[in-house]
């Protein structure tokens, strides 16, 4: 029996990019990005970026996934009033 069949795969690397590349990655302008960031309040589905320097950095995995649950949350809701 080797070592390998017992040892757990690695974790998944997380991608952490700038503001300007998550904007861009998901179709808005920068300013949205960092506006939404600046109002947790209202925009509770965003994942919080980290603060690297000067910059934040977004998980770009996390992004997606909080964008595809607010597309579903829409899905239902326009199928209830639909």
């Amino acid at each position: 029996m080797s070592d390998e069949a017992s040892t757990p795969p690695p974790p998944s690397l997380r991608r952490w990019v700038n503001t300007r590349s998550a904007a861009a990655h998901i179709g808005i302008h920068p300013e949205v990005l960092r506006r939404w960031a600046r109002q947790p309040g209202k925009h509770t589905w965003l994942p919080k970026p980290i603060r690297v320097g000067n910059e934040f950095r977004w998980d770009i995995d996390a992004l997606e996934k909080a964008l595809r649950s607010t597309d579903d949350q829409q899905q239902e809701h326009d199928d209830e009033t639909g």
